[in-house]
C-alpha cells in the first residue's frame, strides 16, 4: 500500500510542479512561491480545523525541525526557475535522481537517527540506468 502511496506521491508532485512552473510564467518564480505556499498553509488550517487538530506550542518545537519549511521554499523556488529553462520532465528527473543519491547517503550512514542500511553494489546497475535515461535526456 505504501509503495502505492509513494507512486501517486510522485504523480501529484509532476502536476505540481507543472502548474507550479505554468503559474510562474505568468506571475515569476517569487511571487508564484509565494502564491504556492499561501495556498498551502489555507488548505492545511482548513483541514486542521476540520478535523479538530490543535495547535503545538510552537516555542517547544526544535528550530531543526523548521528546516523543512525552508527547504520546501528552496525546492519550489528552484524548480519555478529551472522549469521554463529545461522543462518539467527533466527537472522532475533530476530531482529524483538528487532524492535517490541523497537518501542512499542517509541509509547508508543512518543520518538523522535513521537505521543503517549500507550500500550494496547492486544498486549500482540501477543508478546506472537512470543516470543514463537523464544522460539520454539531457541530450536529445
Amino acid at each position: 500500500m505504501y509503495k502505492n502511496l509513494g507512486i501517486i506521491t510522485g504523480i501529484i508532485l509532476a502536476i505540481m510542479l507543472f502548474f507550479n512552473g505554468m503559474l510562474a510564467s505568468i506571475t515569476g518564480p517569487y511571487m508564484s512561491t509565494l502564491i504556492f505556499h499561501v495556498v498551502g498553509l489555507i488548505i492545511i488550517m482548513m483541514i486542521s480545523i476540520g478535523t479538530k487538530n490543535k495547535l503545538p506550542n510552537i516555542t517547544k518545537i526544535p528550530v531543526l525541525f523548521l528546516l523543512p519549511g525552508v527547504l520546501s521554499v528552496l525546492t519550489i523556488l528552484l524548480n519555478n526557475i529551472c522549469i521554463p529553462q529545461i522543462g518539467v520532465t527533466l527537472v522532475v528527473g533530476i530531482s529524483l535522481f538528487g532524492q535517490l543519491m541523497m537518501s542512499n547517503v542517509v541509509d547508508h550512514f543512518g543520518m538523522f537517527g535513521m537505521p543503517v542500511n549500507k550500500f550494496k553494489k547492486e544498486k549500482i546497475i540501477g543508478f546506472s540506468i537512470i543516470s543514463l535515461g537523464i544522460i539520454f535526456m539531457i541530450i536529445m
